[in-house]
């Protein structure tokens, strides 16, 4: 079917060389990409204090009601 390389005394199929380069270039573009934070939530822009301080008690009820059924 395809070509063989020797390396280190195997048979190497040469799709499997492509597989493992390709394989290889994704990780290292995985690893390159910056980290993001998946629970910072989008900024509460409030007419007063008061329905600010509702808006996040609120979240952290759902959030907490969230955890009970998940577990």
């Amino acid at each position: 079917m395809g070509g063989y390389f020797n390396i280190a005394g195997r048979k190497v199929a040469t799709h499997h060389m492509v597989l493992g380069v390709l394989a290889m270039y994704g990780i290292g573009i995985k690893a390159a990409l910056p980290k993001t934070d998946k629970t910072q939530h989008p900024p509460i822009n409030a007419a007063s204090e008061d329905e600010g301080k509702f808006v996040q008690e609120f979240l952290k009820s759902i959030e907490a009601e969230e955890k009970k059924t998940a577990h």
